[in-house]
């Protein structure tokens, strides 16, 4: 095995700790998105139940599949002046990748 200097054995822990604190860094940035993502969603299907008093399941499920940040927003404005729960599924189905 090599014996390593002083100054290789600093190197090297100076490169660890920076990778550590990369990972750190993206793990933080990782997370608030998630935690924008789950709040946007969410704030889509309070405004649902708050004007329609329940939210059908697969509705849910289908907000909660969505991942653009942006599509969220425009979601969550559309809801608050939608006539329907319906009219809303229809936006969702107008906006759906498939389409």
């Amino acid at each position: 095995m090599p014996i390593l200097s002083n100054i290789e054995r600093r190197a090297m822990e100076a490169g660890r700790q920076e990778g550590r604190q990369e990972g750190m860094q993206e793990g933080m940035q990782t997370g608030l998105q998630q935690g924008m993502l789950q709040t946007a969603r969410s704030d889509v299907l309070e405004v649902l139940t708050v004007r329609f008093n329940s939210v059908p399941l697969d509705l849910t499920n289908r907000v909660n599949q969505i991942a653009d940040i942006a599509t969220l927003k425009d979601l969550h404005k559309r809801a608050i002046s939608i006539g329907s729960v319906a009219e809303f599924e229809q936006i969702l189905d107008a906006n759906s990748p498939a389409n």
